[in-house]
């Protein structure tokens, strides 16, 4: 699911989200969130990798002594933008 203009979630694309994905070898890309409390948040990481197209999954690490651990493992939404 991704916001669209208005914020509203819509559905992905199947077929656009397994391109995307076939294209990214290896990189560094961010991985944004709004916490209510923090507000905005990026981290920069390069352990982004595909995990499965049905359902659409992705996976990145983050370390367990992360002072944001908390607020990236309890978000709803969060947005990776590949460099």
């Amino acid at each position: 699911m991704a916001p669209d203009a208005e914020g509203a979630l819509m559905a992905m694309d199947a077929g656009d989200f397994r391109q995307a994905l076939g294209r990214f070898a290896t990189g560094v890309c961010l991985v944004t969130v709004n916490d209510p409390e923090l507000g905005p948040l990026a981290t920069t990481v390069n352990s982004f990798s595909s995990v499965s197209l049905d359902p659409p999954l992705v996976l990145w690490s983050i370390q367990n002594s992360s002072d944001h651990l908390a607020v990236y493992t309890e978000c709803q939404l969060f947005g990776i933008s590949v460099l």
